[in-house]
């Protein structure tokens, strides 16, 4: 009887110890869970207190801009990225800087280091492809760079854009400026084929048409600009197709046909003291060439 009380006792003590060990480890799980919680709700604050804090100085900026006070603006926006390079609203400080500096200070370089940055500390969103872009635009139209500006807009191409249309016309006409114009007619002809519901089309075709002729080949930029007259007889790059149709017959000698040509884009042609001045010239050449004879 006293072996089977003791086993009792035995078993009644291990129970509380169990109950003992259990309520404190459950006791340790809600502390570390409320540890954890508490340092979520401090993180959250913090977050919220420098997105806040961003804001302020971001609405300051933008009131300096509208004093006129570019200067002022640009430095405190550099600060706001500076402080607060983790949030949305340091991606939008360094646009902006980048904005003013360009368009507003006209420092080119300056502006273009605010639109690197953007793409160094912001990849794959989309402040980095809106920098990227300009990054390009001022690489082509203010440096006159053009061999970066192909390798910044194929960089818009390889990655996520909804420019690409646009773009590939940018690299059409930058290898125009470097009078490489086998490549222009190659990047125009990728246009056309890629997008070819693209309202650009008129204009590739007008400009593959200048591309021929510039590289001598008349018979090719005939075919192409009759195309362009053909499919877009009312566009504007089309009147131009037909001034550039007339001034490859004149140089071939055809001066009737030039003629013809001038004759039928009067009341068409939006630049008409040039359009009367090239049909009085024309006129004279074929006085002169009957008086030869």
């Amino acid at each position: 009887m006293e072996l089977q009380r003791l086993k009792k006792q035995l078993l009644k003590e291990e129970r509380a110890r169990a109950r003992k060990t259990s309520n404190k480890r459950r006791y340790l799980s809600l502390a570390g869970a409320g540890l954890l919680l508490a340092v979520l709700i401090g993180w959250y604050a913090m977050a919220v207190n420098r997105g806040d804090m961003a804001q302020k100085l971001y609405r300051r900026a933008e009131k300096h801009i509208e004093k006129g006070a570019y200067r002022t603006a640009v430095s405190q926006l550099r600060s706001l990225h500076d402080h607060y390079p983790a949030t949305e609203t340091g991606a939008r400080a360094l646009l902006l800087a980048g904005d003013i500096l360009l368009l507003h200070l006209r420092q080119d370089q300056e502006a273009l280091l605010s639109f690197l940055l953007v793409e160094r500390d912001y990849p794959d969103t989309a402040w980095s492809q809106r920098a990227r872009r300009q990054v390009a635009d001022i690489y082509k139209y203010r440096l006159q760079d053009y061999g970066r500006a192909l390798v910044a807009y194929q960089k818009i191409l390889d990655g996520p854009s909804t420019q690409r249309e646009i773009v590939q016309y940018e690299i059409a006409d930058t290898y125009f400026r470097m009078n490489n114009f086998e490549q222009t007619r190659i990047e125009f002809e990728s246009l056309i084929n890629e997008y070819p519901e693209s309202s650009l089309l008129p204009e590739a075709l007008y400009r593959i048409g200048c591309a021929f002729m510039l590289e001598g080949n008349l018979s090719d930029a005939v075919q192409v600009l009759q195309r362009l007259c053909r499919d877009y007889p009312e566009h504007s790059f089309a009147l131009e197709g037909y001034f550039t149709l007339a001034e490859i017959h004149e140089e071939r000698g055809e001066l009737r046909k030039a003629l013809q040509v001038l004759a039928g884009l009067e009341g068409r042609y939006a630049r008409e003291p040039i359009l009367a001045q090239r049909i009085t010239q024309v006129q004279n050449r074929i006085r002169k060439k009957k008086k030869a004879i």
